[in-house]
């Protein structure tokens, strides 16, 4: 009896042995065994920045402004601006080539089962579903008009026909006080018949709007509008003063080639995790599947009007080490990756 145990106990072994995930580094240059390859991310920077353009267009009767309407505010040359207005620091995770591995084929399909992103890096080990999306949607810019324009039409005839622009100022200055006459009637009920509540909302709008466009002729006009831009870097280093980027008062948001403007600059500074020693007669055990722990960076980037930094984690600034080929032997068994940095969320048997 004792016999037949210990025979039976052999042969578990054994099947155990042959049963055993076996994962290891995969080099395309050689030819290696048929079986399933997936990759473990790396991390890049996707820093990104808006920018805010200002336009300003002085209006045709600027120099009568104060004469005709009291007023000094207003715009008298036509000018351009650009400013920083954000500066976010995002992470997006890579196929790393150089953490590229192949799980050999297993006829009991026991860790066959393999859940990808759509670039192969692995998401989990026997898990219910086989697709994954990490789509990356993100707004470049502001959609906007840059043209700046003076509606003449709102003019009255007087002011249309005049041939003199000191003459044409003075109409158009009547036309804004009679406007202003006009809405303080509206809302004093000094009229005989007072519109009903949406036909006096109507003609307030209306009255407005023509106001506004009248009073753009004397102190210009000033429109703004954002553009985002994302400026992608993968380090496997640290990073002192990389211009990333440049902001130029007349370009706007440039590369960093292009000397015109000022330099965005970004730094980092990492924090290195290097692998454990292991005991040299593991190194040809069967090994399980490859995971990262990854280390970390303090990221500083400068811009002439802003500055931000923040501390992430960083895939390829730590180590890789693998599960023990056990694991994945039992048929329920599920591993749950992070796709992001390639570290094990948890297992489940």
């Amino acid at each position: 009896m004792k016999h037949f145990i210990l025979a039976l106990s052999l042969i578990s072994l054994s099947f155990i042995s042959l049963a055993q995930t076996s994962v290891i580094p995969f080099d395309a240059s050689k030819d290696q065994l048929n079986g399933i390859t997936y990759s473990l991310p790396k991390t890049e920077l996707n820093i990104v920045i808006t920018a805010r353009h200002t336009i300003e267009k002085p209006g045709p009767f600027y120099q009568y402004a104060e004469r005709y309407l009291a007023t000094k505010e207003i715009i008298t040359i036509n000018n351009e601006t650009w400013q920083i207005d954000n500066i976010e620091i995002k992470t997006n995770a890579i196929a790393d080539p150089n953490r590229t591995f192949q799980v050999a084929i297993d006829n009991r399909g026991i860790a066959n089962n393999i859940t990808y992103t759509h670039d192969n890096i692995i998401v989990g080990v026997n898990l219910l579903s086989n697709k994954s999306d990490r789509s990356d949607k993100s707004d470049k810019s502001d959609k906007f008009n840059k043209t700046l324009s003076f509606d003449y039409s709102v003019l009255n005839e007087d002011a249309l026909v005049s041939t003199s622009i000191p003459k044409m100022a003075e109409m158009v200055a009547r036309q804004i006080y009679r406007i202003r006459e006009s809405r303080t009637a509206l809302l004093t009920a000094d009229l005989e018949q007072l519109p009903d509540g949406e036909a006096l909302k109507t003609m307030l709008a209306q009255l407005d709007h023509e106001e506004a466009e009248l009073l753009a002729f004397f102190i210009g006009k000033s429109t703004t509008y954002t553009v985002t831009k994302e400026y992608r870097i993968t380090p496997d280093d640290d990073l002192k003063n990389y211009v990333i980027a440049r902001i130029s008062s007349t370009e706007g948001l440039t590369d960093a080639s292009n000397v015109i403007g000022e330099p965005i600059y970004l730094n980092i500074k990492g924090t290195y995790y290097n692998a454990p020693l292991t005991d040299p007669k593991q190194e040809k055990a069967p090994k399980g599947f490859y995971y990262n722990v990854p280390g970390k960076a303090k990221i500083l980037i400068e811009s002439p009007e802003l500055t931000t930094q923040t501390t992430l984690p960083i895939a390829q600034f730590g180590y890789t080490t693998h599960l023990n080929a056990n694991i994945t032997n039992n048929k329920t068994a599920k591993i749950h990756f992070n796709p992001e940095l390639g570290t094990i969320l948890k297992i489940e048997k």
